[in-house]
């Protein structure tokens, strides 16, 4: 078996590579697949994207724009890197080298589409898409899964299902927005990059997209809101977290064995750095931590730390899902990240949520709405709200009750996800695609999906009857009008 697997984020190739590696029959999965290289898989290397999209954005801007900005600004940037990855010599020694055809290909899927010249490329094997993210808007056109903003909010949006007249006006006008910025925007970027690599042989990028055989959501409603799924969209929550941790380092294991009285774990994940933060942020962090009666726990990726407080341990980097498997961890400070808020889950740690960008702030919504932890915001931050935030945490047992239940309920399922994942797979090898999952929704056109063509028929067949009443009446009247006059004449 031969498969491709096109993935951008560092997260998605986490998830992505936990499935390919199953399939290729390792019973273990490295954390980085380019240090540990698995056997039959061979690795094309465009890490060089990640690092540029780490240094080119400036997250704490995007902690303030709207959701309209944020996608007019990250869309032709992630268009960009498409071009400069499809253009790198790895690639390019790739589609010069290659003769195989390939069974099965994996596609990140969300700003995606240029690479269906290299899926042609390799023979135009099945698609399975793999999106690390919340159900986007944007997204549902490839599958034609049915989204209703009137109760499913955009994970650009930091809304509930249960929204406001005014909530719903504005998830409904972006909804709107991005179905046309999909089909104005991105689809002619792409189109028009696929065809500067590969010319006119493959066919359109939309046409292609809209052949994928199923994606795997990596995420379900227990992250978000319950939403309708055609039967090609399959959700595979929490692929990669580990059920068994790896041992801690010695000094971090004595660490957290020690803290008796708790730990706070504060981490703002892998693309913003805590060492970038403003310095009055950083102040604020600091002030609030130095008051504490517990230990912190803190991924800074820097050698030292100024003013640094004695309850205060830092790291440039940190195993994650190890630290929140210990017993002392008492809590989670998080940008919300999806897959820290699922591990944060499955360890059972409630959060502090101080979201930056994208669908961390629908994230934070869901924690806060969930009642496992509280929602800050960084452009509102001061050492009180902070240490209150805290404080109420760690003093209110709901929160570690209610993200105990809720980490309960997310391990009840009738199989694992990543058993799920590889047997999805094989079910799209086994026959080769999946059309038989594909919704007629996909065929029908904008006016026909909204039955705007039937709702017309209904306006002109109601026009049409008033018309004739009015013709009837107007008949009648004259008739009457008549008779009344012709009676008058002979009376007369």
């Amino acid at each position: 078996m031969g498969g491709v697997v096109v993935v951008g984020g560092r997260k998605t190739k986490c998830i992505t590579y936990a499935d390919m590696a199953l399939l290729a029959e390792e019973e273990t999965i490295p954390r980085d697949m380019l240090l540990t290289p698995v056997p039959n898989y061979t690795d094309v290397d465009i890490s060089f994207s990640y690092a540029n999209f780490k240094a080119s954005l400036d997250f704490m801007k995007m902690n303030t724009i709207s959701p309209y900005i944020y996608l007019q600004e990250a869309v032709p940037y992630v268009s960009q890197l498409m071009d400069k990855q499809l253009s790198s010599p790895p690639i390019q020694e790739f589609i010069r080298s290659n003769n195989s055809k390939f069974d099965l290909v994996f596609l990140e899927a969300l700003v995606h589409q240029s690479y269906y010249g290299l899926i042609h490329h390799v023979g135009s094997p099945p698609v399975i898409g793999i999106k690390s993210t919340h159900n986007l808007l944007l997204a549902n056109s490839a599958l034609a899964n049915p989204v209703n903003p009137s109760y499913c909010p955009d994970l650009l949006m930091p809304f509930s299902s249960h929204m406001t007249f005014y909530e719903r006006l504005q998830n409904t006008l972006f909804w709107i927005w991005m179905r046309y910025y999909l089909h104005v925007v991105v689809i002619p970027q792409q189109e028009a990059i696929m065809r500067k690599h590969f010319g006119p042989s493959p066919p359109p990028v939309e046409e292609a997209d809209r052949n994928m055989s199923l994606i795997m959501l990596t995420t379900n409603w227990m992250f978000g809101y319950p939403f309708p799924q055609v039967p090609a969209l399959i959700t595979v929550h929490s692929l990669h977290v580990k059920t068994q941790p790896d041992p801690l380092p010695q000094d971090l294991q004595q660490f957290l064995d020690e803290a008796t009285e708790g730990v706070i774990y504060f981490s703002l994940g892998t693309n913003a750095r805590s060492d970038r933060l403003p310095q009055e942020l950083i102040r604020v962090f600091l002030d609030a931590f130095s008051q504490l009666p517990v230990k912190v726990l803190w991924k800074w990726e820097s050698d030292i730390l100024p003013g640094q407080p004695s309850n205060v341990r830092t790291r440039k980097w940190l195993p994650q899902q190890d630290i929140l498997a210990h017993h002392n961890v008492i809590l989670f400070i998080t940008q919300c990240g999806l897959q820290s808020f699922q591990e944060a889950v499955y360890h059972g740690v409630p959060l502090l949520a101080i979201p930056i960008f994208g669908d961390q702030i629908y994230n934070a919504k869901k924690i806060e709405d969930a009642g496992i932890g509280i929602r800050l915001s960084f452009s509102e931050l001061t050492k009180d709200i902070l240490l209150k935030a805290i404080n109420e945490i760690l003093s209110d047992s709901r929160y570690k009750n209610n993200m105990k239940t809720m980490s309960a309920i997310s391990k009840d399922d009738q199989q694992t996800s990543i058993d799920k994942a590889v047997w999805w797979t094989e079910y799209v090898l086994r026959h080769n695609g999946a059309k038989h999952l594909r919704s007629a929704a996909i065929d029908l056109t904008w006016y026909q999906y909204f039955l705007l063509d039937i709702l017309a028929f209904f306006i002109f067949i109601i026009i049409v009857l008033i018309f004739a009443v009015y013709i009837c009446f107007r008949t009648i009247s004259r008739y009457v009008k008549q008779s009344n006059f012709e009676m008058k004449s002979k009376s007369d």
